[in-house]
């Protein structure tokens, strides 16, 4: 009996996990759910799925290059998808098309290695774009599929926010966001990035940067003149190098440091390890400050100077002392000084 009820268990799931391969959607009023390959092209044809506002697609193994949905199927209102977790490999142009109404556009843990030219043309409405763990490639590859994302017909008008954490990345082409227009926030965090490598007048309206976990080891002086809207600035866990010109431009009381206690300092030697918000008022007032340093190196100089002024002036009154020195005779005293002689 315990047999038999084994193979029945067995049966079921294999069975079960036969119709989790082939893919499955659930609808919940407005939120549909997608399982497994071939889920989407599974759905009706003909069916009107326009009350459907939310998608989730989870391994899938989508190919954004092609169709989403198969011909007839309707999500015009659409305005979330939720494309995480599908080792998406590929995106383009035509994976967008039968979405042009969504807001939200998750592709977060995925492994996008090939981008067409311009693929969010269509989402004209796009607000939010999460793309952590997404990239996949060398760095450089990866610097060329950003800038292709966004070097667009579409303006980006109401996209106020991406997210790029997470993706290994190397570097960005200090153009890459200058055709996002209404970019408010962006998010960079968990990269190899070593600088603020972004083009000067394209992200004026940003409002917060994230760039902890970075390289960066220097904060550039006039970083607000190509950022003059940012207002919150997250740049923990990196190697900061502590100089007084970071000092001071972290104290800016018109900027809002993120995770203080994590952004530390990596040099010079006797700051290492502590938070750069924790250095006494007076750090800079030291011989660590550059002028500081300059105006000692300043005096040091001087002081050489003088002292080799010093020394040649007494080698050389000598010599010059001996030069000059003539006998004085009876003849060149002066009458009143003269002595005369004394008779007994």
């Amino acid at each position: 009996m315990i047999e038999k009820v084994l193979v029945v268990v067995v049966v079921i799931g294999l069975s079960f996990d036969g119709a989790c391969a082939q893919g499955s959607c659930r609808l919940n009023e407005y939120e549909m759910t997608c399982r497994g390959k071939n889920s989407l092209h599974e759905l009706e044809k003909g069916k009107n799925y326009a009350e459907v506002d939310t998608l989730n697609v989870h391994q899938a193994g989508l190919d954004l290059s092609d169709d989403l949905f198969p011909n007839g199927i309707n999500f015009s209102r659409l305005t979330l998808l939720n494309a995480t977790n599908n080792e998406i490999t590929r995106i383009g142009r035509r994976g967008f098309d039968k979405t042009r109404h969504v807001q939200f556009l998750y592709l977060s843990n995925n492994k996008i290695a090939h981008a067409q030219p311009d693929p969010f043309q269509s989402l004209e409405k796009l607000e939010l774009l999460e793309m952590d763990d997404a990239l996949d490639g060398n760095g450089e590859d990866k610097a060329d599929m950003l800038r292709n994302f966004f070097k667009s017909k579409n303006n980006f008008i109401h996209l106020s926010k991406i997210e790029l954490n997470k993706n290994r990345l190397d570097e960005i082409l200090p153009k890459t966001f200058c055709g996002v227009q209404g970019l408010k926030r962006l998010e960079l965090s968990n990269n190899r990035l070593q600088s603020f490598n972004f083009a000067r007048s394209c992200l004026g309206e940003l409002k917060a940067l994230m760039l902890a976990g970075n390289l960066i080891q220097k904060i550039p002086t006039d970083i607000w003149d190509f950022l003059p809207s940012v207002s919150s600035l997250d740049v923990s866990n990196n190697p900061l190098n502590c100089d007084c010109e970071t000092v001071r431009l972290v104290r800016d009381d018109d900027v809002v440091f993120i995770n203080q206690a994590e952004t530390k300092c990596a040099s010079p030697p006797e700051v290492e390890g502590k938070s750069i918000f924790e250095l006494r008022k007076d750090y800079c007032s030291t011989a660590r400050n550059p002028t500081g340093k300059s105006s000692f190196f300043q005096f040091m100089v001087l002081f050489v100077i003088a002292v080799g002024i010093l020394f040649a002036y007494k080698k050389y009154r000598e010599r010059l002392s001996h030069m000059s020195s003539v006998p004085v005779g009876y003849t060149n005293l002066q009458h009143e000084q003269a002595v005369e002689p004394e008779f007994v």
